[in-house]
């Protein structure tokens, strides 16, 4: 059974409502193209980022282990000192991977890695007024960017979200039916 979204009545400009598609039984296999681009993008974070910060994090790693392993003649404002600048050059390093994960994830989605887009019904779509469809896919572009540099667990929570939505939905439409009429 498929369950069907209208996202509105009726838009602003009184063109028709665009209608997204969904069937429970293939939510896993429209969405496996993102669960395989956010693991590769999460893999090209790793090729781009660890030889340029790898080295420095081990650094100030070694040089924490160091005091700690000194704790009765080390201070404890000289090993709190240490773990500051290492959590920092930790943070550092955590957004320039996020903005290359975003500028990797922003790429696969203008070329047609989307979250939206499978679900479309494209009749509908095409009923659509010009801008209401640029509108459409810069949101799904950007949505989709922002769900694959989120991560593959990202997209598998969102997948787990639908499917147990769906078979919830299922079993409460099954009992409904099943229950004695009065």
């Amino acid at each position: 059974q498929n369950f069907h979204l209208k996202i509105a009545e009726k838009c602003p400009n009184n063109r028709d409502h665009l209608i997204l598609s969904i069937d429970p039984r293939n939510v896993l296999s429209l969405m496996s193209p993102l669960l395989l681009t956010a693991g590769f993008i999460e893999r090209a974070v790793e090729v781009v980022i660890s030889p340029w910060r790898d080295a420095g994090a081990t650094k100030f790693e070694n040089r924490l282990d160091a005091l700690k392993a000194q704790v009765p003649i080390a201070d404890a404002t000289t090993i709190e000192f240490a773990d500051a600048e290492f959590q920092e050059y930790k943070g550092k390093t955590q957004q320039y991977a996020f903005c290359a994960s975003m500028s990797f994830s922003l790429a696969a989605a203008y070329v047609g890695v989307r979250a939206l887009w499978p679900f479309v019904d494209h009749t509908t779509f095409e009923k659509l007024g010009g801008n209401q469809q640029w509108m459409f896919l810069v949101v799904d572009v950007v949505l989709s960017a922002a769900l694959l540099a989120g991560g593959a667990d990202g997209i598998h929570s969102v997948i787990n979200a639908f499917t147990t939505f769906f078979d919830t939905t299922a079993q409460k439409a099954q009992q409904s039916a099943n229950a004695p009429k009065s």
